[in-house]
């Protein structure tokens, strides 16, 4: 048996370190809390040793066991803390493993990906403050850059890492190999503003055994249980890891919401020789989870913050019309080549196909459904005059009267049951047409990747990295019929458009085969294919001189995109069918990052970067569902971020302060809603696509972050992110309608020192934990959230919003004066927010066996004012209508689900 201790050079002990024996790896372990670590069974020869801990400088040294040695004590072996080699530590997901797109007309994301690492400040941030959404320098999910064994997770149409493809999965992707936070430089990427988290997913690298656990909460699933099992490197030269949960619930906090979520991962891992190894993993999460609703004040004030106007009753269950299906396996097979002791080559392929699905109510010819539709709310019938229907109202949603306040799916059926015959002209059948139905929109992402990661020591303290990817995508899009709801057919015509009853009438979504009707689990209204392609190679360096570390990035890479679609919509006869002009652009990058080591305990860090990044598919095609057009000015994204650090690794005390300045110039943002007001040729109200172009944005902020070690046991945290993140210019806006096929020019929209929306822009943290000897915990902290603001239109802050006539600059509406404009476009700012948070575990040894137990409550005062995304409606598109229709000015909002609280037991063998 080997067996050894590790501590800091302050002598405390260091758990959590993956100590590896010989070149290859073969035998790993972590060390306990304690600092111990063992191999059993050691034959006797000479090894090398290699200790890996996230912030510490890497440790390699030999040792020989003689054949008469039954025990090596390697005694204490001592790391040396250094901030540059932050970038292994623990990546944390939220449990709802994903961005919310429902309901948020400009795309604004909810919680994304929470950094964590042993840095105090990454660390609470992530589980303190991530836990209300809060994002670190206010940077959006789509600027993380998430890679498993080279292979980008970032989905083409959106930029955004789609995190239900992992999602429980948490014991296989519990510990990054790679960790590059913010604008620091990454071994494997380029990186993003968010930072690299690299996983690599080898059989061999897991935990020898066989993990149990189970876990109970009231967060977005009530039951989890999980199962992961790993054989290690077996003596025949085959690894094997094996992993497995479900998740789910009935009914969460918000009512008729519910989630049943599966996840398999399977590693398996060959020995070919001691330079060459391949590895094949696959894995995949399939899930189904019904959505909630956003909603404006007024409905929270009628029936509370856990309303959903997505369900109804049904046959005595509660139906949601929101559900998001989700399942796209992948597959990699990478491969391993030590080519010296100096020099290794990794290099995988990859596929990934599956479905990702949405399913919504739908109608033709009828009336919105939605029990939250502004005309079935008493605001409406107030501002019309009518105050006994608006009374009448009131009483209806206070005493939920069920026919008013969800749906109601029998009055839906019994819509179609008297709907119109029609005769369909392609199969003679006459049936009924639905009023109402139910659709699926389908993306259908078919992904082939190669990477391959280079990296190789000229010297002692020079390493060198080359990273390059090549992605080639075909997706296929379209919406597809659910349920008909007791009717025959859906008539592929839209109703917001009149047509002439020809064979290329304007209002039939496929004048290729006009007048066709869409049964169950036909196509409808809309579909097509996106093709993208591209190519990116990365160039790193690390120099290590005296007290100075120099680390350089190099980015050079090219994509291409285009449409093709297969319907040729009536309205757009002319650019709707076939494949639309290609889109190409050039992305160059530079990021540098410098350490400075004042000594053992003080150092400074700058980290500096300039890079380009493309628009997302969604960005390009702003109106892919009808038609092949581009968003107009198009360009890629310039961003630029600097950072400056002072960090402090004292015995009792680390901390960290940090100041950044961020700028993104020329960004795209594209929004659809249903607008009144806009003055199109083809009239005043419409479904329409909103396009910024040229958008700037500035990040200005500081961190904060110390821990006090008061005693052994005790120890004080507390971090501050004071953030300022503004719009700094007028970007110009574009409209792409259903109701006419120009495209619209209404000039600047005025949104220079506006703020940014989707997170507080400010937070703090104080924390307060008791670790025992005898291996438990508990601790309690409070955190502090302000600066939460709305996200605005674009659309109303146009000249639009004062002129009835664009193009006459004189034709301002009545009322219209400085104080009043200001007045009605003022940004909504919410409430300031506290949420008290507890935890308390203790782990067991069992013999050879370990076993630990661990419960949180968040939010424990169970503050529920607090706003976790909110946005303002774009349907008010000009002052009179503001002003005339009050209703359409109140945001709509998610609040913070209140009190949760999550119960975690594990058992390892």
């Amino acid at each position: 048996m080997v067996f050894g201790y590790l501590k800091g050079l302050d002598d405390k002990p260091l758990n959590r370190a993956t100590i590896s024996l010989g070149e290859d790896r073969m035998l790993h372990t972590e060390s306990d809390q304690v600092g111990y670590f063992q191999f059993k069974d050691v034959s006797a020869g000479t090894y090398l040793i290699i200790v890996n801990k996230s912030g510490y400088i890497p440790t390699t040294f030999t040792f020989v066991v003689s054949s008469n040695e039954l025990k090596k004590d390697l005694g204490e072996i001592k790391l040396e803390y250094s901030p540059s080699q932050m970038n292994a530590g623990i990546i944390t997901l939220t449990d709802d493993e994903l961005s919310t797109d429902e309901g948020s007309s400009l795309g604004q994301t909810g919680i994304g990906l929470l950094q964590s690492s042993k840095d105090v400040f990454s660390n609470t941030a992530a589980f303190e403050l991530g836990a209300y959404w809060f994002k670190v320098r206010g940077i959006d999910n789509r600027y993380n850059n998430i890679m498993f064994n080279g292979i980008p997770m970032a989905k083409n149409q959106t930029g955004r890492p789609e995190f239900k493809n992992w999602g429980g999965l948490n014991n296989v992707i519990r510990s990054p190999y790679e960790l590059a936070e913010n604008n620091t430089v990454s071994d494997y990427s380029f990186s993003d503003l968010g930072g690299t988290t690299y996983y690599d997913t080898r059989a061999s690298n897991y935990r020898k055994g066989l993990n149990l656990s189970y876990s109970f909460g009231n967060r977005t699933y009530q039951h989890r249980v999980m199962a992961t099992y790993s054989t290690g490197m077996l003596s025949s030269g085959w690894a094997f890891t094996f992993s497995g949960s479900r998740r789910w619930m009935d009914e969460g906090v918000i009512d008729g919401t519910y989630n049943d979520s599966y996840a398999y991962f399977a590693s398996i891992e060959k020995k070919l020789s001691d330079k060459h190894r391949i590895n094949f993993t696959a894995f995949g999460t399939p899930s189904r989870k019904a959505g909630s609703s956003p909603n404006t004040q007024e409905v929270y004030d009628l029936r509370g913050k856990n309303y959903n106007s997505y369900w109804g009753w049904q046959d005595g269950d509660k139906r949601n019309e929101r559900v998001k299906r989700i399942f796209e396996p992948i597959f990699m097979l990478t491969h391993y080549w030590n080519i010296n002791n100096k020099t290794k080559l990794t290099t995988t392929a990859s596929y990934q196909f599956g479905y990702n699905k949405s399913s919504r109510l739908n109608r033709y010819q009828a009336e919105n459904p939605s029990p939250t539709y502004y005309k079935n709310l008493p605001s409406y019938w107030l501002a019309k005059g009518n105050a006994s229907e608006s009374s009448a109202l009131i009483n209806s949603w206070l005493n939920n009267d069920l026919s008013v306040t969800q749906i109601n799916w029998e009055s839906l059926y019994n819509a179609n049951r008297s709907a119109p015959f029609y005769l369909d002209p392609y199969s003679n059948q006459e049936g009924r047409r639905a009023s109402y139905f139910l659709v699926d929109d389908v993306t259908k992402d078919k992904t082939f990747n190669a990477a391959t990661h280079l990296q190789t020591q000229f010297t002692d303290n020079w390493k060198f990295y080359v990273n390059v990817n090549y992605q080639n995508l075909v997706s296929d899009n379209y919406r597809e019929v659910n349920d008909l709801l007791g009717a025959d057919f859906v008539l592929n015509k839209t109703s917001f458009l009149k047509g002439d009853g020809s064979a290329n009438s304007i209002d039939d979504y496929n004048i290729l085969k006009p007048g066709s009707v869409a049964r169950k689990g036909d196509k409808t209204e809309y579909n097509y294919k996106f093709y993208r392609q591209e190519l990116t190679t990365n160039f790193s360096t690390r120099i290590n001189i005296n007290r100075w570390q120099v680390s350089t990035s190099l980015l050079v890479g090219w994509n291409e995109s285009y449409r093709e679609g297969k319907y040729m919509h009536g309205l757009y006869a002319n650019n709707s069918y076939g494949k639309s002009e290609k889109e190409n652009f050039i992305e160059v990058g530079l990021r540098s990052g410098i350490t400075y080591k004042i000594n053992g305990r003080n150092f400074i860090i700058v980290n500096t970067s300039y890079f380009e990044s493309s628009p997302a598919l969604n960005d390009i095609f702003p109106n892919a569902r009808l038609n092949n057009d581009i968003s107009p000015n198009i360009t890629k994204q310039k961003i630029n971020a600097n950072d400056i650090t002072y960090t402090l690794r004292s015995p009792s005390v680390k901390g960290r302060l940090t100041g950044y300045y961020t700028k993104i110039k020329d960004a795209t943002e594209v929004s659809r809603y249903y607008a009144q007001g806009v003055g199109l040729d083809g009239g005043n109200d419409a479904f329409i696509s909103e396009v910024l172009t040229g958008i700037e944005k500035d990040f200005l902020g500081t961190e904060f972050g110390i821990e006090w070690n008061i005693t052994s046991t005790l120890v004080l945290s507390g971090i501050a992110s004071i953030g300022q993140y503004t719009y700094k210019n007028n970007p110009n806006l574009y409209v792409f309608s259903d109701l006419s096929s120009s495209i619209k020019d209404y000039g600047k929209s005025y949104l220079k020192d506006y703020k940014l929306a989707g997170t507080p822009q400010k937070g703090y943290s104080l924390g307060l934990k008791y670790n025992s000897p005898k291996y438990w915990w508990v601790g309690v902290s409070g955190n502090f959230l302000q600066d939460n603001y709305t996200n605005v239109s674009g659309l109303s802050r146009t000249m639009n919003f004062i002129l009835s006539d664009v193009n006459d600059p004189g034709s301002v509406y009545p009322g219209v004066t400085e104080e009043s404009i200001r007045k009605l476009l003022k940004q909504k700012q919410y409430q300031d927010v506290f949420m008290l948070n507890a935890n308390i575990g203790k782990s067991f040894r069992l013999g050879k066996y370990s076993m630990g137990i661990s419960a949180s409550v968040n939010n424990i005062l169970n503050e529920r004012g607090y706003v976790t995304n909110s946005f303002e409606q774009g349907r008010n598109a000009n002052y009179e209508d503001m002003v005339s229709q009050p209703y359409f000015a109140n945001s709509k909002l998610f609040y913070d689900r209140g009190r949760s609280y999550f119960f975690n037991v594990y058992l390892r063998f």
